[in-house]
Protein backbone atom coordinates (compact mmCIF):
# COMPACT_ATOMS: atom_id res chain seq x y z
CA UNK A 1 0.00 0.00 0.00
CA UNK A 2 1.81 3.48 -0.63
CA UNK A 3 2.52 5.60 1.94
CA UNK A 4 0.03 8.46 2.33
CA UNK A 5 0.96 12.36 2.41
CA UNK A 6 -1.29 13.63 4.65
CA UNK A 7 -0.48 17.55 4.77
CA UNK A 8 0.19 23.00 -6.02
CA UNK A 9 0.45 32.72 -16.60
CA UNK A 10 2.62 35.65 -16.47
CA UNK A 11 6.02 35.07 -17.09
CA UNK A 12 9.44 36.60 -15.38
CA UNK A 13 13.06 37.25 -17.21
CA UNK A 14 14.39 34.01 -17.19
CA UNK A 15 17.53 35.44 -14.83
CA UNK A 16 15.43 36.76 -12.39
CA UNK A 17 16.09 35.56 -8.68
CA UNK A 18 14.20 34.28 -6.52
CA UNK A 19 16.03 34.44 -3.48
CA UNK A 20 16.49 38.13 -4.37
CA UNK A 21 12.51 39.41 -3.88
CA UNK A 22 11.89 36.39 -1.46
CA UNK A 23 14.29 35.66 0.87
CA UNK A 24 13.52 34.35 4.48
CA UNK A 25 15.32 34.44 7.46
CA UNK A 26 18.09 31.64 7.72
CA UNK A 27 17.42 28.32 9.24
CA UNK A 28 19.62 25.92 10.66
CA UNK A 29 19.22 22.22 9.63
CA UNK A 30 16.95 22.87 6.61
CA UNK A 31 15.71 19.85 5.72
CA UNK A 32 14.78 18.76 1.62
CA UNK A 33 10.99 18.69 2.95
CA UNK A 34 11.27 22.67 3.98
CA UNK A 35 12.70 23.64 0.70
CA UNK A 36 10.14 21.80 -1.53
CA UNK A 37 7.51 22.99 1.02
CA UNK A 38 8.81 27.16 0.41
CA UNK A 39 9.05 26.55 -3.28
CA UNK A 40 6.13 25.26 -3.67
CA UNK A 41 4.45 27.69 -2.30
CA UNK A 42 5.82 30.20 -3.64
CA UNK A 43 4.75 28.53 -7.24
CA UNK A 44 1.01 28.15 -6.35
CA UNK A 45 0.98 31.59 -4.48
CA UNK A 46 2.33 33.06 -7.87
CA UNK A 47 5.50 34.28 -5.95
CA UNK A 48 7.23 32.34 -8.87
CA UNK A 49 6.05 32.69 -12.13
CA UNK A 50 6.87 30.00 -15.22
CA UNK A 51 9.82 30.47 -17.12
CA UNK A 52 11.27 31.66 -13.74
CA UNK A 53 15.05 30.69 -12.69
CA UNK A 54 15.59 28.81 -9.15
CA UNK A 55 19.70 29.43 -8.40
CA UNK A 56 21.22 27.21 -6.63
CA UNK A 57 23.14 29.80 -4.95
CA UNK A 58 20.30 31.84 -3.94
CA UNK A 59 18.19 28.89 -2.20
CA UNK A 60 21.44 27.95 -0.67
CA UNK A 61 21.71 31.58 1.25
CA UNK A 62 18.01 31.78 1.35
CA UNK A 63 17.89 28.30 3.16
CA UNK A 64 20.92 28.03 4.60
CA UNK A 65 21.53 24.97 3.38
CA UNK A 66 24.25 22.87 1.57
CA UNK A 67 24.38 22.54 -2.29
CA UNK A 68 23.46 18.71 -2.08
CA UNK A 69 20.21 19.50 -0.26
CA UNK A 70 19.01 22.13 -2.72
CA UNK A 71 19.46 20.18 -5.15
CA UNK A 72 17.64 17.04 -4.05
CA UNK A 73 14.74 19.82 -3.37
CA UNK A 74 15.16 20.51 -7.08
CA UNK A 75 14.97 16.77 -8.32
CA UNK A 76 11.94 16.24 -6.11
CA UNK A 77 10.01 19.33 -7.42
CA UNK A 78 10.97 18.46 -11.28
CA UNK A 79 9.59 14.79 -10.42
CA UNK A 80 6.51 16.32 -9.05
CA UNK A 81 6.00 18.62 -12.05
CA UNK A 82 6.65 21.72 -10.59
CA UNK A 83 10.13 22.53 -11.94
CA UNK A 84 11.87 21.89 -14.82
CA UNK A 85 15.72 21.46 -15.23
CA UNK A 86 17.54 22.50 -18.73
CA UNK A 87 20.75 21.21 -18.90
CA UNK A 88 23.82 23.75 -18.84
CA UNK A 89 20.90 26.14 -17.88
CA UNK A 90 19.65 25.30 -14.66
CA UNK A 91 15.72 24.97 -12.68
CA UNK A 92 13.13 27.05 -13.59
CA UNK A 93 9.54 26.48 -12.45
CA UNK A 94 7.68 24.73 -15.24
CA UNK A 95 5.81 26.36 -17.86
CA UNK A 96 3.17 23.90 -19.10
CA UNK A 97 2.12 23.64 -22.79
CA UNK A 98 -1.87 24.00 -23.50
CA UNK A 99 -1.37 20.08 -24.52
CA UNK A 100 0.28 19.49 -21.43
CA UNK A 101 -2.74 21.35 -19.28
CA UNK A 102 -5.32 19.39 -21.31
CA UNK A 103 -3.86 16.16 -20.51
CA UNK A 104 -2.80 16.96 -16.67
CA UNK A 105 -6.69 18.04 -16.37
CA UNK A 106 -8.27 15.18 -18.39
CA UNK A 107 -6.80 12.49 -15.83
CA UNK A 108 -8.04 14.70 -12.98
CA UNK A 109 -11.38 14.41 -14.31
CA UNK A 110 -11.46 11.00 -14.79
CA UNK A 111 -9.39 10.18 -11.50
CA UNK A 112 -11.99 12.33 -9.09
CA UNK A 113 -15.25 11.27 -10.87
CA UNK A 114 -14.01 7.76 -10.69
CA UNK A 115 -13.40 8.65 -6.69
CA UNK A 116 -16.68 10.45 -6.07
CA UNK A 117 -18.31 7.02 -7.36
CA UNK A 118 -16.86 5.08 -4.48
CA UNK A 119 -17.62 7.65 -1.68
CA UNK A 120 -19.90 6.10 0.40
CA UNK A 121 -23.69 7.56 0.53
CA UNK A 122 -25.03 7.82 3.24
CA UNK A 123 -21.63 9.67 4.15
CA UNK A 124 -20.10 8.70 7.15
CA UNK A 125 -20.62 11.57 10.20
CA UNK A 126 -17.18 11.68 10.53
CA UNK A 127 -16.54 12.78 6.89
CA UNK A 128 -18.98 15.55 7.20
CA UNK A 129 -17.78 16.63 10.57
CA UNK A 130 -14.63 17.03 9.19
CA UNK A 131 -15.09 18.56 5.87
CA UNK A 132 -17.01 21.01 7.96
CA UNK A 133 -14.46 21.42 10.23
CA UNK A 134 -11.46 22.09 7.48
CA UNK A 135 -14.44 24.54 5.18
CA UNK A 136 -14.45 26.62 8.13
CA UNK A 137 -11.10 27.43 8.77
CA UNK A 138 -10.59 27.32 4.96
CA UNK A 139 -13.84 30.12 4.96
CA UNK A 140 -11.77 31.97 7.56
CA UNK A 141 -8.95 32.29 6.27
CA UNK A 142 -10.75 33.31 2.71
CA UNK A 143 -12.08 36.32 4.99
CA UNK A 144 -9.03 37.28 6.20
CA UNK A 145 -7.34 37.13 3.19
CA UNK A 146 -4.38 34.73 4.18
CA UNK A 147 -3.68 33.31 0.80
CA UNK A 148 -1.11 30.83 2.53
CA UNK A 149 -3.99 29.38 4.73
CA UNK A 150 -6.49 29.46 2.14
CA UNK A 151 -3.97 27.20 -0.03
CA UNK A 152 -3.25 24.54 2.87
CA UNK A 153 -7.01 24.30 3.99
CA UNK A 154 -8.31 23.94 0.49
CA UNK A 155 -5.39 20.77 -0.15
CA UNK A 156 -6.88 19.44 3.45
CA UNK A 157 -10.33 19.86 2.06
CA UNK A 158 -9.72 17.43 -1.13
CA UNK A 159 -7.70 15.27 -0.15
CA UNK A 160 -9.97 14.61 3.05
CA UNK A 161 -12.78 14.58 0.31
CA UNK A 162 -11.31 11.55 -1.90
CA UNK A 163 -9.52 9.82 0.58
CA UNK A 164 -13.13 8.74 1.52
CA UNK A 165 -13.26 6.72 -1.59
CA UNK A 166 -11.54 3.96 0.52
CA UNK A 167 -8.77 3.62 -2.57
CA UNK A 168 -5.36 4.32 -1.00
CA UNK A 169 -3.96 4.07 -4.64
CA UNK A 170 -7.23 5.99 -6.37
CA UNK A 171 -6.78 9.01 -3.71
CA UNK A 172 -2.76 9.23 -3.35
CA UNK A 173 -3.01 9.46 -7.13
CA UNK A 174 -5.38 12.27 -7.41
CA UNK A 175 -3.20 13.92 -5.05
CA UNK A 176 -0.21 13.50 -7.44
CA UNK A 177 -1.97 14.96 -10.32
CA UNK A 178 -3.10 17.86 -8.16
CA UNK A 179 0.35 18.47 -6.96
CA UNK A 180 1.31 19.26 -10.71
CA UNK A 181 -1.57 21.52 -11.17
CA UNK A 182 0.10 23.78 -8.65
CA UNK A 183 2.05 25.16 -11.53
CA UNK A 184 -1.32 25.93 -13.37
CA UNK A 185 -3.58 26.84 -10.62
CA UNK A 186 -1.64 29.80 -9.14
CA UNK A 187 -4.05 32.41 -10.36
CA UNK A 188 -6.97 31.03 -8.97
CA UNK A 189 -5.02 30.76 -5.80
CA UNK A 190 -4.35 34.63 -5.85
CA UNK A 191 -7.60 36.17 -7.42
CA UNK A 192 -10.70 36.95 -5.29
CA UNK A 193 -13.33 35.85 -7.42
CA UNK A 194 -12.28 32.28 -7.28
CA UNK A 195 -11.38 31.87 -4.20
CA UNK A 196 -14.79 33.05 -3.24
CA UNK A 197 -16.25 30.44 -5.71
CA UNK A 198 -14.05 27.78 -4.78
CA UNK A 199 -14.78 28.03 -1.15
CA UNK A 200 -19.06 27.99 -2.24
CA UNK A 201 -18.20 25.62 -4.02
CA UNK A 202 -16.83 23.51 -0.88
CA UNK A 203 -19.97 24.27 0.44
CA UNK A 204 -21.72 22.64 -1.98
CA UNK A 205 -19.83 19.67 -2.05
CA UNK A 206 -20.53 18.98 1.56
CA UNK A 207 -24.16 19.78 0.80
CA UNK A 208 -24.73 17.41 -1.79
CA UNK A 209 -23.15 14.70 0.55
CA UNK A 210 -25.73 15.17 3.29
CA UNK A 211 -28.66 15.22 0.70
CA UNK A 212 -27.18 11.99 -0.91
CA UNK A 213 -26.46 13.57 -4.26
CA UNK A 214 -23.74 11.69 -5.72
CA UNK A 215 -24.99 12.97 -9.88
CA UNK A 216 -24.80 16.93 -7.81
CA UNK A 217 -21.59 15.70 -6.53
CA UNK A 218 -20.01 14.63 -9.62
CA UNK A 219 -21.19 18.27 -11.52
CA UNK A 220 -19.14 20.27 -8.76
CA UNK A 221 -16.33 18.52 -8.55
CA UNK A 222 -16.16 18.48 -12.58
CA UNK A 223 -16.99 22.54 -12.40
CA UNK A 224 -14.22 23.02 -9.76
CA UNK A 225 -11.63 22.18 -12.00
CA UNK A 226 -12.28 24.00 -14.77
CA UNK A 227 -11.56 27.64 -14.13
CA UNK A 228 -7.81 27.89 -13.23
CA UNK A 229 -7.55 25.19 -16.29
CA UNK A 230 -9.21 28.05 -18.56
CA UNK A 231 -7.18 31.22 -17.08
CA UNK A 232 -4.43 29.74 -17.88
CA UNK A 233 -4.75 28.70 -21.17
CA UNK A 234 -6.17 32.09 -21.57
CA UNK A 235 -2.87 33.80 -20.09
CA UNK A 236 -0.83 31.54 -22.09
CA UNK A 237 -1.78 32.01 -25.60
CA UNK A 238 -1.72 36.06 -24.76
CA UNK A 239 1.98 35.49 -23.27
CA UNK A 240 2.77 33.49 -26.32
CA UNK A 241 0.64 35.52 -28.78
CA UNK A 242 -1.71 33.23 -29.68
Amino acid sequence: MPKRDTAKPTSAAPGHRLADEHAEPPVEGVRVADIVSAIEEDIVLNRAHPKERLVEEDLMQRFAGKRHVVRQALFQLENAGLVERIKNRGAFVKSYTPEEVEGIYVMRELLEEAAADRIPMPAPPSLIEALTDIQARHSAAVESGDLRAVFHHNIAFHRTLFAACGNDYLADTINEFAQKAHAIRFIGTTDREAILLARDEHLAMIDALERQDRAELHRLCYRHLQPSKERYLHLYRIREGG
